[in-house]
């Protein structure tokens, strides 16, 4: 009886510490004058992946690429996006390139760094769950590749491989009133031209 109430409780703390927080906090009134300053960037450093009516939830990057050794802006970078669709298929044109999928766009950095990206939340791909994520190509960048991966919807593995991988990043979801979710994030880019 002891050794089974043991078992019980060890496995809900198991269960407790490897569950996943889906809190989505709303967007704080700093982040919100942040965001409004990255929607008012120019056309050319902006970019709408998913149409108005892509199915699933409304996302806005604010993303800010700077310089892994300096922390310098990365002016005039040509960055890549893709993902897949809210039920996790990357659709793409070419069947032997994902980056070919079809949610996918481009946008140059401004004189600070930013691009303003409007999306939708990915679906999981394949058969795992919680593996939601945005490819992110920097061009002329060594390496080119990062992934934005969300807080809200990577398990512990995945936590613990992005806490050893500068290709990485975790971005914490927040919401506006209505209901768009929003990521503001500075990504640190390894040997930027």
């Amino acid at each position: 009886m002891v050794t089974n109430l043991l078992f019980m409780s060890l496995l809900g703390i198991l269960f407790i510490q490897c569950s996943i927080d889906r809190t989505i906090i709303p967007i704080n009134k700093a982040e919100l004058k942040l965001l409004k300053e990255f929607q008012q960037l120019d056309s050319v450093h902006s970019i709408q992946i998913s149409s108005e009516d892509e199915p699933g939830q409304k996302l806005w990057l604010c993303l800010t690429m700077v310089s892994k050794n300096g922390k310098a802006p990365l002016m005039n970078q040509k960055v890549h996006l893709y993902h897949t669709s809210n039920n996790g298929d990357y659709e793409p044109a070419d069947l032997n390139d994902e980056s070919t999928a079809r949610l996918n766009g481009f946008a140059i950095t401004d004189a600070m760094g930013r691009i303003f990206v409007q999306t939708i939340l990915p679906g999981d791909y394949g058969s795992s769950s919680d593996n939601r994520h945005i490819h992110t190509t920097v061009e002329d960048a060594i390496p080119e590749a990062y992934d934005i991966n969300f807080k809200q919807y990577t398990g512990l593995l995945g936590k613990n491989f992005i806490k050893g991988s500068d290709q990485h990043f975790i971005a914490n979801l927040k919401q506006t009133k209505n209901n768009t979710l929003v990521v503001i994030l500075t990504m640190e880019i390894k040997k930027a031209q």
